[in-house]
């Protein structure tokens, strides 16, 4: 008897047995758990101070955009590339808000009292994030601020970041608002027809994998600390003096998500963060 379950059960069981997929599905795992092991890394760690505004924690962030590629994972297992993408936006827009959040502490003097109407535009960005009344703010200006910080503009334009991102926000924006018939969900039988499994995920996998390490690559040039290994606060909390320049120590498994998937922004990122940043990476 026909079902509309079993026609859904049976385009997941083909995919499942496909193994470009199962490839794909692989790296969107590895991206999920290594954003979740950076959450725990860099809670605590993660606070910025601004002016009326006070402390804000942007581990909620993190940890939302780690479920979001979970999300993503599972619109994959169906082959719903469409849903991906639009998911794919979302999880770009949280992981770079993750980043503006620090850009904007940078430049906020929370010494000095001010009205909120005397707020910067980024300043009263973040004071409406705080309070649940965000409201128009667009990933250009998101982007646009973190590469004005003094230690991404450099980067920005030495690795053509902008030319990469609007590349990147073309394909994304075509997939949300399903820009042409390409831009819609199918079945992993048409995907097949068309002979487009492989091009697919090969393309899905390079823009997830491009999100997360320029995500990883800014927010290392600008909060490099949220990557130092634990073993300099481990000292510290049992009253030893930690090893002498035991804060540039790098978490085993940043250093290795990095040196695996830097090629997809520039064979020598890692040597120009150490540069930077002093990291051990």
């Amino acid at each position: 008897m026909f079902t509309s379950t079993n026609v859904f059960e049976k385009n997941r069981y083909d995919v499942s047995r496909e193994p470009e997929f199962n490839r794909l599905l692989e790296i969107l795992t590895e991206i999920r758990d290594f954003l979740n092991e950076l959450g725990y890394l860099s809670m605590g760690r993660d606070m910025s101070v601004l002016r009326r505004t006070g402390v804000v924690s942007s581990s909620i962030i993190l940890d939302s955009a780690t479920r979001t590629m979970e999300s993503i994972r599972y619109c994959c297992m169906n082959a719903n590339f469409a849903d991906a993408y639009s998911l794919l936006r979302k999880f770009r827009d949280d992981l770079f808000y993750y980043v503006y959040q620090f850009a904007v502490a940078d430049k906020s003097d929370f010494t000095q009292f001010v009205e909120i109407n005397d707020l910067s535009v980024d300043e009263k960005n973040i004071w409406d994030w705080v309070h649940n009344q965000q409201n128009d703010l667009h990933i250009g200006s998101v982007l646009k601020c973190i590469a004005s910080h003094p230690a991404a503009k450099k980067a920005v334009q030495q690795y053509n970041l902008k030319d990469s991102f609007d590349k990147l926000a073309d394909k994304l924006n075509n997939y949300v608002h399903s820009n042409g018939y390409l831009f819609y969900n199918e079945s992993f039988n048409q995907l097949i027809q068309r002979k487009k499994v492989k091009e697919k995920c090969d393309e899905f996998s390079e823009a997830a994998v491009f999100v997360t390490i320029s995500f990883l690559f800014l927010v290392v040039l600008i909060r490099p600390l949220l990557i130092m290994s634990c073993d300099y606060t481990d000292y510290l909390d049992v009253g030893a003096a930690p090893p002498e320049d035991s804060q540039y120590w790098v978490a085993p498994f940043v250093s290795d998500f990095l040196c695996k998937h830097k090629h997809v922004l520039d064979e020598n990122c890692d040597n120009y963060l150490k540069e930077k940043t002093g990291m051990q990476i």
